[in-house]
C-alpha cells in the first residue's frame, strides 16, 4: 500500500511539473520546433517518418478512453463543451476525446493519491471521502477557470492581430486576388490564433462549403465582437456586390479608432488605479522618512 501511495504521488508530481514546464517554456519550444522545421525543409523525404510510441499507443489509448466516456455524456453538454474548448484553442493538434480522457485520468490519479496518503496516516473514512469530493470539485473549478481565461486571452490576441490581417487582406484584394486567395496569404505569412481561424475558414471553402457559411462559422467559433462585425460586413458586401477592398478599408479605420479609444480609456483609468498602491505603500514610507527624525527628537526631548 505504501508503494502504491508513493508511486501515485510521484506520478502526480511528474504530471504537474511537466505541465508547468510546457506552460513556462512554450514560446521556446515553439521557436525550437520552427527552427527544426526550417532546418529540415531542404532535406528530401525518402520514406514515411516512423510513428513514435505516443502516436502508436498513447494517442489511441486516450482517444478510446475519451470516446467511451463521451458515450455516457449528454449530447448538448458535449457539444457545448467542445465549442468552449475550440474557442479556447485547446483542440489545436488534439481532439475532444483526448482532452476528456486526460481530464478524467488526472482527476482520478489525484484523488487516489491523496486518498491513499490520508489512509496511510490513519485518517477517518469520512475525512477521506470529504477530501476526495473537495479535490474533485476543486479540479472542476480549476479546469473551468482555465478554459474561461484561455478564451478571454485568445479573444484579446485576435483583436490585437486583426488590424495587420485586415491590411494584408485589403492589399491582396486590391491587387486582384479573390477573398479566399487573400485569406491564403494571411495563413501563409502571419502566425497566431487569428491565422489559425482563417486557416480553418480557408479549409472549409476549399472543401466546398459556401463562402458565406464559412465566414459565419468563423464568426461563431471566435465569438469576438470585432470579428463578428467584420464577417457580417464581408457577407453583406458579397451579397450586395460592393467592393470588398473599400469595405475592408472602412473596417480597418473603424478598428484602429476603437483601439485608440480603448487606449485613451486605459490612460484615464491609470491615475485611479495608481491611487491604492500610492496610499498604501508609498505615502507611509514618505511619512517615515520625513516625520521619523522629528518624532525621534520629540521623544528624546520629553
Amino acid at each position: 500500500m505504501l508503494f502504491i501511495a508513493i508511486f501515485s504521488f510521484f506520478l502526480l508530481t511528474l504530471v504537474i511539473l511537466f505541465g508547468l514546464f510546457k506552460v513556462i517554456f512554450r514560446k521556446q519550444l515553439a521557436v525550437g520546433k520552427r527552427l527544426d522545421y526550417i532546418a529540415n525543409m531542404e532535406t528530401p523525404q525518402t520514406a514515411e517518418p516512423e510513428s513514435g510510441f505516443g502516436a502508436r499507443v498513447v494517442v489511441p489509448f486516450f482517444n478510446g478512453v475519451g470516446g467511451r466516456i463521451l458515450k455516457f455524456t449528454p449530447e448538448n453538454a458535449s457539444k457545448r463543451r467542445r465549442s468552449m474548448l475550440e474557442r479556447a484553442g485547446y483542440l489545436k493538434g488534439s481532439s475532444y476525446e483526448r482532452w476528456v480522457a486526460k481530464k478524467i485520468i488526472m482527476t482520478v490519479v489525484t484523488i487516489l493519491g491523496v486518498s491513499l496518503l490520508l489512509y496511510l496516516i490513519n485518517a477517518e473514512l469520512n475525512i477521506i471521502i470529504f477530501a476526495g469530493l473537495s479535490i474533485f470539485a476543486l479540479i472542476q473549478v480549476m479546469y473551468r477557470f482555465s478554459i474561461q481565461k484561455a478564451i478571454s486571452m485568445r479573444g484579446v490576441n485576435m483583436v490585437r492581430e486583426l488590424p495587420y490581417a485586415l491590411d494584408l487582406i485589403t492589399v491582396s484584394v486590391e491587387a486582384g486576388l479573390s477573398l479566399d486567395g487573400a485569406i491564403g496569404r494571411i495563413v501563409a505569412n502571419i502566425e497566431g490564433v487569428l491565422s489559425d481561424e482563417f486557416a480553418k475558414t480557408l479549409k472549409e471553402m476549399r472543401m466546398g462549403i459556401d463562402k458565406k457559411k464559412a465566414l459565419k462559422n468563423m464568426s461563431d467559433r471566435c465569438d469576438v465582437k470585432e470579428i463578428t462585425t467584420l464577417m457580417s460586413a464581408l457577407i453583406q458586401a458579397d451579397e450586395l456586390g460592393v467592393s470588398i477592398g473599400k469595405v475592408l478599408r472602412i473596417e480597418g479605420a473603424q478598428l484602429r479608432e476603437k483601439r485608440k479609444q480603448a487606449a485613451r480609456e486605459k490612460a484615464m483609468k491609470a491615475p485611479i488605479k495608481m491611487l491604492f498602491p500610492l496610499v498604501v505603500f508609498i505615502f507611509p514610507a514618505i511619512f517615515v522618512v520625513i516625520l521619523g527624525p522629528a518624532m525621534i527628537q520629540i521623544m528624546t526631548s520629553l
